[in-house]
């Protein structure tokens, strides 16, 4: 998943700094250094020995080197902009490429661009607004055709085509032109300052930017149930898809065509699992290499499987969450209606903060996660950005009856509160969603036996991942408001901003992209954070961020449940390249090797 967002600090400062009277800022870890200053890229063109390699994957050799990974979780798509799962972006970063990419340490780097963009190469204009990025001479996609400015071009054009329903235009909607003077070429001219630049047209495992081939899908529209974007037949990336059998396994071929060159190994692999203990089991035997999804909780069971099975543990700013349905279809102001109206109680702060002190998160943490995390305070764990000033609510389920009893909710008979709500008798009874993972099974148990203590009648509902994430135009329980209270983990970085909290991302019929998945349009936090992207000034940016930490701890818009790490289990024979939190296992897939 991803690493440290103190990185980004840097990356901002010494790697995109926009405004010129910007000082860098104090960062916890290494920044690369900011290019030697150069002319702004003119226009030249392509060398006219450019040739494609092949037109076809490289086949499987006799004798070759191959590696399975095990995944619990199958790809709904694989294309980005139309899914945010992540297993899909993963196969994603293995399959397609970005103009740049975050390394092991890190770092932003440029991936089919010559380099970063920035103040002293020309790349980052003096006032902000526009972004010169250089590509690579003689790129071409898996099937020989060329990869050109053209196609970053129409990649814009299509995520703001509306005939298409991306899952968000987020950053892209903030673009006025992209001028190609050339093939490799790229002006992009923004409307508005717009200080996370670098997550658009780049790929990550938390930020889905990977290039579209413009011969492959110009004309078209509807994308999001086009068979390309499930299923791509072309790539840019190290690994061309060559089969898929749903519910069963995976196979990659190298692009004889990577801008990289040839990978290493000759087949990848995925196999479809339904859980970790499969995962484990088949490490065990060698049936499969690796596996990428293991809990906290499984660290010392894997740990006790060296030598034959290697434990990786990278800790980063994904975290684990519970929240409301706060919509509203009035919405607040004229802002931000949703399709649904959410469970009535969740309106009252009181309710909210009752049910957080209401759940024994420490004992989660201690009983099933072994320790090896911890309950944040807010949405940015573990980096640079986090209000420190913040403290988690500790445990206090008398606390929890108080509120309940102040906000109107007595308990009944049967042992479930009810009160007034609107004119309405509603009893605390409702259902949570989340996916079929057995970790979040085991976590809403205990959590029911909690809330029970306290008179809520708590009833988690497992969905597959693919319905639970799945996009408005199919149903999926996130955007379409199909819950009570639900849970899953996400995080907010490269970049700290997130309009998960914007009114005019609240998702509906009207608003289908919208990724406010909270359903909550509050004018004042969503405000707050749109004043988050108002300066390019990190220390600005700081203070706004912390800001709105503040509001949504005060007002109890989330339950922070615990700080994530990412947990890798790999066999012995599998030799993976370097990798941390912001680049994933899979951003060099390439390097990957067998003993």
């Amino acid at each position: 998943m991803k690493r440290n967002l103190s990185v980004l600090l840097s990356l901002l400062v010494l790697a995109s700094i926009v405004l010129a009277a910007c000082a860098p800022a104090a960062t916890e870890a290494p920044a690369t250094e900011a290019p030697s200053a150069t002319e702004a890229p003119v226009a030249t063109e392509a060398p006219a020995a450019c040739q494609p390699a092949g037109t076809e994957p490289i086949a499987f050799p006799d004798g070759g080197k191959t590696v399975t990974g095990a995944w619990d979780q199958e790809p709904d798509s694989i294309v980005p902009y139309f899914t945010q799962m992540s297993y899909a972006i993963w196969i994603t970063q293995l399959t397609l490429a970005g103009l740049g990419e975050w390394d092991d340490q890190g770092n932003f780097v440029p991936e089919l661009a010559v380099e970063v963009p920035t103040a002293d190469n020309g790349g980052v204009s003096a006032d902000g607004l526009t972004i010169t990025w250089k590509l690579k001479d003689c790129l071409f996609w898996s099937d020989g055709e060329p990869l050109t400015s053209a196609d970053v071009v129409f990649t814009w054009e299509a995520i703001m085509d509306p005939g298409n329903a991306p899952t968000s235009r987020t950053g892209y909607d903030k673009i006025a032109s992209i001028e190609t003077p050339d093939d490799t070429t790229v002006v992009i001219t923004f409307s508005e300052l717009y200080p996370p630049w670098q997550v658009l047209f780049t790929q990550g495992p938390n930020n889905a930017g990977a290039i579209l081939p413009k011969h492959m899908l110009e004309g078209q529209t509807g994308l999001e149930s086009n068979d390309f974007i499930h299923q791509p037949t072309v790539g840019s990336g190290p690994w061309v898809i060559t089969e898929w059998i749903p519910g069963d396994y995976m196979t990659l071929l190298p692009n004889p065509n990577f801008h990289g060159g040839r990978p290493v190994l000759d087949q990848v692999q995925v196999r479809f699992v339904p859980d970790p203990a499969t995962a484990q089991a088949a490490l065990q035997t060698g049936d499969v290499d690796w596996f990428p999804n293991f809990s906290e909780a499984e660290i010392s069971t894997i740990g006790a499987l060296e030598p034959d099975v290697h434990l990786i543990v990278v800790p980063g700013a994904d975290f684990e969450h519970y929240f409301f349905n706060l919509g509203t279809t009035t919405g607040v102001d004229g802002r931000g209606a949703s399709d649904v109206d959410g469970f009535c109680p969740f309106k009252d702060v009181r309710v909210r903060k009752a049910l957080t002190l209401g759940i024994n998160r420490e004992a989660i943490v201690e009983t099933l996660l072994e320790g090896k995390t911890t309950v944040p305070s807010s949405q940015w764990p573990n980096s640079s950005w986090t209000n420190s000033s913040l403290t988690p609510d500790a445990y206090d389920p008398d606390a929890a009856g108080a509120l309940l009893d102040e906000a109107g909710y007595a308990l009944g008979s049967d042992g479930i509160r009810a009160g007034d709500c609107n004119g309405e008798n509603v009893k605390l009874s409702f259902n949570f969603e989340t996916t079929t993972s057995q970790i979040r099974i085991d976590i809403a148990t205990i959590v029911q036996s909690d809330l029970a203590k306290i008179g809520v009648e708590f009833k988690p509902i497992h969905t597959p991942a693919g319905t639970f994430f799945g996009s408005y135009a199919d149903g999926g329980v996130m955007p379409t408001g199909k819950y009570d209270m639900a849970g899953y983990t996400t995080g907010f970085y490269p970049d700290p901003y997130t309009d998960n909290y914007k009114c005019e991302s609240v998702p509906s019929a009207a608003n289908p992209s919208g990724t406010n998945w909270y359903l909550n349009c509050d004018p004042a936090l969503s405000d707050l954070m749109e004043e988050v992207n108002a300066s390019a000034d990190p220390a600005v940016r700081k203070e706004k961020l912390d800001e709105a930490q503040k509001y949504i701890f005060d007002n109890y818009y989330v339950i922070m449940m615990y700080a994530r790490a990412n947990v890798y289990g790999h066999t012995d024979r599998f030799v993976p390249g370097p990798f941390g939190f912001f680049s994933n296992l899979n951003w060099n897939s390439e390097v990957w090797d067998v003993k």
